[in-house]
């Protein structure tokens, strides 16, 4: 299956299961009624790991970071719009929908409550928040209030199934700086996420073989850790650039050395 295909048809797989070889990326909107996660069928995923647009408050223009090694503060404001309440409620309900166990969304603060309830409302299981802490997260600059240094983990979990995960009696916090500050990896998406923070998820909440829905996959790093640890995937990226992005270095082409891309991410396979 390539990655450029149209959406694929996977609930028409036998059982209700998402048949998906390897991994499946498809270009559009994830809310799209036709082509969208109104394509999967009930209970055809194993758990959704997902990093959507937060609220108005990580959005704002005066948003500026601080380059850790030069001082040098710059704007810089997100490309995408916030989430919508109508767009969180119907994310949330083909989540419940299609999960046969986990549902991890990633947000701020201000929309762990949100994410509850819609979840709730959806007929899932909220279990509980975890915390991402980033030791070099970035410094409040205006240095007039506390900075921000970590992110959410909203827990939830498919109705009328048993919990169940790989992490034993592990604390629900990982500690773990960003890539932007503390890799050789240059970031490709504003608000990337670290793969090795994925690779934890990944190994706590899925098994081998398992099916990782991520309707937002920006530059694809869940993809990338369900891959590296014998997982198979299948999400959503609307943005043409970073669907790009996330094709290439799904199919390990990053690995190639070039000037727009530069990566130390070897081949982990690709669709078939």
């Amino acid at each position: 299956m390539s990655a450029k295909a149209k959406p694929a048809e996977p609930g028409r797989a036998a059982g209700g299961r998402c048949e998906v070889t390897s991994w499946i990326l498809n270009h559009g909107d994830c809310l799209d009624p036709v082509s969208g996660l109104a394509s999967l069928a009930d209970r055809s995923v194993d758990v959704v790991i997902s990093d959507p647009p937060y609220e108005a408050e990580s959005h704002v223009k005066g948003r500026r970071i601080m380059n850790p090694r030069t001082k040098e503060i710059r704007e810089a404001a997100l490309s995408f719009e916030q989430i919508s309440e109508e767009q969180r409620s119907g994310i949330a309900s083909h989540a419940v929908r299609v999960s046969r166990r986990w549902i991890l969304i990633f947000a701020q603060l201000e929309g762990v409550q949100k994410w509850r309830d819609a979840i709730e409302a959806a007929g899932g299981r909220y279990v509980r928040t975890m915390i991402w802490i980033k030791p070099n997260g970035q410094p409040q600059l205006t240095g007039d209030r506390p900075g921000v240094g970590y992110e959410c983990i909203v827990v939830a979990h498919a109705p009328s199934t048993r919990l169940r995960w790989n992490g034993g009696g592990k604390r629900g916090f990982i500690i773990m700086p960003t890539d932007a500050n503390f890799s050789r990896v240059e970031r490709v998406h504003e608000t990337q996420k670290p793969v090795d923070l994925m690779l934890d998820l990944v190994a706590d909440f899925t098994d081998p073989g398992d099916l990782i829905l991520d309707p937002f996959a920006g530059s694809g790093t869940t993809a990338i850790a369900a891959l590296m640890l014998g997982r198979r995937f299948v999400g959503w990226e609307r943005d043409a650039n970073y669907h790009a992005i996330a094709t290439r270095r799904i199919n390990g082409d990053e690995a190639k050395p070039r000037e727009e891309q530069p990566s130390l991410f070897g081949s982990i396979g690709g669709a078939r």
